[in-house]
């Protein structure tokens, strides 16, 4: 009797595990359906958008059943499916959340509605539902303010923020001589400069975030004489009060527009609470601005000669913010270049001399195209500002993710644009989408970065045809194992180059299952041949060692960091070799080299004003507790002078090496080739891909220094240390240590030590440069109190703590669909967009829910 209770104990568990496997493949077969089985769909959006919730409904009923099954690991679960997706109508549905008033808190209880799940208890949602979320994101984004800006100021070349304020900048000085009253809303004090350098008889800088406000009156007092310095002030406040005390004639001036957006710190907004409440100004700068748009493909299909626009299908929907593109005629080779597919069109044109109004749209947008093949997966916002005493326009460009793609169909195609106060987009029918528009998971902008890295892939696959090509001269056979396979790139280079079988390895679940469907679809075309290739998710470390006759013959791998040595390189290679590969395995990467230079490095001057109180939060970990900080000097973002000769710090056979071989304390003399003050080591790594051809190198040097190849997507590492001057011919000593435990270096300077951490009163200026007002240094220190007190706060945080322990799915979608809100309209909701993306990123990683 006990046997026969059992036995259908067994039968009742299976059989609800078996209906949530139903349930969740039904599910899954329509929001990841092929191209083909999507163009099959028929309806509306709004009916496919409620098949979609129908269907992900009933897999979350399933699991409710059965959950503890489940979490006991007796079967596969996909959980990103029982997240809540973002959809093309999420900016619409937010959009409308926020203009029916109330505030940030009350737009995220429209939004949600009846689907708050347990957060419909008022003490809940603020202690552990929305509520903590916003309140937490808040705080966050407080912090995050001066960092945020000083990224922005410190990019260099056309197409920036920094290039637009200089060009505002000289319009100012202009227009403000022979003005008595001057208003600067927004509060990085470029353009506050100019105008007192022009002779404005009072000045006034409106910021209204406290932090920002400290640091644009350190720019003034940085940049002005004692005289120019008492015409200016800085206030902080409502903005229309500020309007208020303006005399008639005045001159308004807008620095507050965001460099990736143009929109994100709501100038619009301000600027219609000044025209509001002030006397009649003599002008604005700039005087107009039009925003125009194209569309674009952007996709991943042709890299290598290999598709990887599964990468995009699975991952960008859920791009939410607006992306950074490639601008200039020498753009990063990693950047974002969409290629246009229609001219661009103007959707709106403003006098900021009138006020704006909140809201603006639809405007229908008829983009002349010819049908075409390529579908538009972006589309791309150009804004133009009007400058006309300098004769200049500043313009700065970026895209908007298109989730499922759009097939250009002629010149109707139902698209318009919108506006808001905090971001401008574009809307369009996403029934018509060419796959499903659904985003359920966020990768981060660098892993693309990284798949539109040419430099890499041509190196990686010279290495596999040498390596392969060898392996075969002796055998038929020649086994690949792909070591953090991730998209499968490699693995697919491998097929294409000769291996007779492959095996790919990936932890990550989600991007593993991505790189099948990439390899599928890449068989499909006929690009690889079809070769055994198996994908396996796991960490290599977990695979049983095998015999001599089943090892492989080449060991294929790509996990280096900026710093060469962070996604433990070493060891995996290692390992990997002497368990599963054979004595005389082909390793790509062969071998591991390590150089550094001393540079001098500060923020740049924009339009002549040293911005140096902004050099405290930048690099973005500059402020945190990293070991080392992620540069690029080919992204022309700081300014870098290199002051000495590359000194190679050390090198490693990888697949032999243990970590052991890095060595934990060394001296280093770097020989100076020009004059000037070193504050940071900048090093990067040249892995040597092939044995067999020496040739083969893949650098992340600056080009500057090591023109083999263009650019990559690691950028380098860098680690301050105490000023030291250096002399050309002279030699400058500086220690190296290993952490211990971390495998990260870190760098003195004999009798001086490491440099402090850069926070509070002991931060040190950039060279050449005088020390830091003893007001500014309070309020540095006020900032380093501050983010303690928020690290106690975060930990103590009970965000969906509940919900997440019980899996309670109702209330966590809950909680990411207010994730979403924030990180569509970041501004409307009173945080930055860089915290807006790390609250996404948390609960939509590909990983699990609610990191942060």
């Amino acid at each position: 009797q006990a046997l026969s209770l059992q036995r259908a104990k067994v039968e009742e568990e299976e059989a609800l595990l078996q209906s949530f496997r139903d349930a969740q493949a039904a599910h899954e077969a329509f929001v990841e359906a092929t191209k083909e089985d999507w163009q099959l769909q028929r309806g509306s959006w709004r009916e496919l958008k409620q098949q979609e919730q129908q269907l992900r409904l009933a897999s979350r009923e399933a699991f409710s059943r059965c959950k503890e099954l489940l979490l006991r690991g007796r079967t596969s679960l996909r959980p990103e499916l029982l997240r809540a997706p973002l959809t093309p109508d999420g900016l619409p549905e937010t959009h409308a959340a926020l203009a029916g008033g109330g505030g940030p808190e009350e737009a995220l209880r429209r939004l949600l509605g009846e689907a708050a799940g347990a957060f419909q208890d008022e003490s809940l949602w603020s202690k552990e539902g929305p509520g903590r979320l916003l309140e937490q994101s808040k705080r966050m984004a407080a912090l995050d303010a001066l960092p945020a800006r000083a990224k922005e100021l410190a990019q260099r070349g056309p197409g920036t923020l920094g290039s637009l304020l200089c060009a505002i900048a000289e319009e100012t000085f202009l227009a403000a001589k022979g003005c008595e009253h001057v208003l600067v809303i927004g509060g990085h004090g470029i353009s506050a400069v100019s105008a007192a350098r022009a002779g404005a008889r009072a000045v006034v800088l409106w910021e209204p975030l406290e932090d920002v406000a400290c640091a644009a009156r350190e720019v003034l007092r940085r940049n002005l004489k004692q005289e120019e310095l008492t015409r200016c002030v800085v206030k902080t406040g409502d903005v229309a009060d500020v309007a208020l005390s303006l005399p008639p004639g005045s001159l308004v001036v807008v620095d507050r527009w965001h460099g990736l957006g143009v929109l994100g710190w709501c100038p619009l907004l301000a600027l219609r609470q000044v025209l509001g409440g002030a006397a009649a100004p003599s002008g604005v700068v700039p005087s107009k601005l039009s925003i125009s748009l194209a569309l674009a493909d952007a996709g991943l299909h042709n890299t290598q000669g290999l598709d990887l626009s599964g990468m995009d299908a699975r991952f960008r929907p859920l791009s939410v913010a607006p992306l950074k593109v490639g601008v200039g005629e020498h753009p990063h080779p990693t950047s974002l270049r969409p290629k246009l597919l229609t001219d661009f069109v103007q959707a709106f044109d403003y006098d900021l001399a009138r006020p704006a109004p909140p809201s603006d749209g639809p405007k229908p947008l008829a983009f002349s195209a010819k049908p075409s093949k390529v579908a538009a997966t972006a589309a791309l916002f150009e804004c133009r500002f009007e400058l006309p005493r300098s004769k200049g326009n500043g313009s700065l460009r970026f895209a908007q993710w298109l989730p499922g793609a759009l097939q250009l169909k002629g010149a109707d195609m139902g698209l318009c644009a919108w506006r808001n106060d905090s971001r401008v987009w574009l809307e369009w029918d996403a029934a018509k989408s060419l796959h499903p528009p659904f985003g359920f998971m966020a990768l981060s902008d660098w892993y693309f970065e990284m798949l539109r890295d040419s430099a890499r892939h041509e190196l990686y696959e010279r290495a596999l045809q040498v390596e392969i090509t060898k392996k075969k001269e002796t055998s038929s056979e020649c086994k690949v194992l792909d070591v953090g396979s991730g998209d499968g790139i490699l693995s697919l280079m491998a097929l294409r180059a000769g291996a007779t079988s492959g095996l790919g390895v990936e932890y990550v679940a989600q991007i593993a299952r991505a790189s099948e469907e990439v390899v599928a679809e890449n068989r499909r075309a006929e690009a690889v041949p079809e070769t055994p290739l198996e994908i396996r998710c796991t960490d290599v470390r977990g695979i049983e060692e095998r015999p001599e006759k089943e090892r492989f013959e080449v060991l294929v791998t790509e996990l280096m960091d900026a710093s060469g040595l962070g996604e433990n390189l070493i060891a995996l290679t290692e390992g990997s070799k002497r368990r599963l590969c054979k004595s005389d395995c082909a390793v790509i990467p062969n071998a591991l080299r390590l150089k550094a230079v001393l540079c001098e490095v500060k923020l740049p001057d924009l339009n002549g004003v040293n911005i140096d109180a902004f050099w405290p939060f930048w690099p973005l970990d500059r402020a945190g507790e990293a070991l080392w900080l992620g540069v690029d000097l080919d992204k022309m973002e700081g300014e870098f002078k290199v002051l000495t000769d590359a000194v190679e710090l050390f090198s490693l056979s990888l697949g032999e090496a243990d970590v052991d071989a890095i060595p934990t304390r060394a001296s280093y003399n770097f020989t100076g080739i020009a004059d000037g003050t070193a504050n940071m080591v900048v090093w990067w790594f040249e892995a040597q891909l092939s044995q067999t051809d020496p040739s083969v190198v893949l650098t992340n040097a600056p080009s500057s220094l090591d023109g083999r190849h263009s650019a990559t997507c690691w950028g380098q590492a860098a680690a301050e240390i105490p000023h030291v001057q250096v002399h050309p011919g002279q030699a400058t000593e500086i220690l190296m240590e290993l952490a211990f435990g971390e495998y990260q270096l870190k760098f003195k300077v004999p009798g001086r030590g490491s440099a402090p951490a850069m926070r509070g009163t002991q931060c040190t200026p950039p060279p050449h440069v005088e020390d830091y007002s003893e007001e500014y240094r309070k309020a540095l220190e006020d900032h380093a109190q501050r983010q303690k007190s928020y690290l106690s706060f975060a930990k103590e945080s009970r965000v969906g703590q509940t919900a997440i322990r019980n899996a309670d799915v109702e209330s966590v979608a809950a909680l990411q669909q207010c994730a979403l809100a924030m990180a569509l309209f970041p501004g409307s909701f009173g945080v930055e967009a860089q915290t807006a993306n790390r609250i996404l990123v948390s609960w939509y990683t590909v990983g699990g829910e609610g990191r942060s």
